[in-house]
């Protein structure tokens, strides 16, 4: 019964965030390019498309290290009941929403929120034991607390049916 569900590689789960810090990337060094290319602006300007630009390089530097860390890291499986198929809306730009598909499973005491593609959401049912294959997202400053209750990530590569047995307490 150990059907895959979904699954994807290690750079497949991290694609999204190498698309968005490339992007902050080349913004911040078509600023530092203008800046330097632009004689006829005033200082004041050039001076602020410097800052900009150097700050926006410096966040995504540091996102892409975080970022390479997490993906350095081994990944984790979870075996968890779904409890619950959730579409979250968000803004995405002026007038624009976003769906974001999460699956909220449980295994024991402990919770998780995974952040997948519409199709693993859409293949996943209600009351299903899941085996999970994810990497657990460590930010700039996570720290570890020695509760472990909570998991929240997007980070996920691998979705399978379990036995129900296997999510029996």
């Amino acid at each position: 019964m150990n059907a895959i569900i979904y699954s994807t590689s290690p750079l497949g789960a991290f694609a999204n965030t190498f698309y968005t810090i490339g992007g902050v990337l080349a913004v911040g060094v078509i600023g530092l390019v203008y800046a330097f290319t632009r004689r006829d602006q005033s200082r004041q300007s050039r001076l602020g498309l410097v800052i900009a630009g150097a700050f926006l390089c410096l966040v995504g530097i540091v996102v892409a290290f975080v970022t390479l860390a997490n993906l350095a890291t081994k990944t984790q499986t979870a075996v968890a009941v779904l409890n619950k198929k959730t579409i979250a809306l968000d803004n995405c730009s002026e007038g624009e929403t976003c769906s974001r598909y999460l699956l909220e499973m449980t295994a024991g005491a402990k919770s998780y929120d995974f952040t997948v593609v519409d199709r693993a959401y859409n293949a996943a049912r209600e009351g299903g034991c899941y085996r999970v294959t994810y990497y657990p997202n460590h930010g700039l400053f996570a720290m570890d607390y020695g509760t472990d209750q909570y998991v929240a990530t997007s980070y996920v590569t691998r979705i399978a049916q379990a036995q129900p047995s296997d999510c029996q307490p």
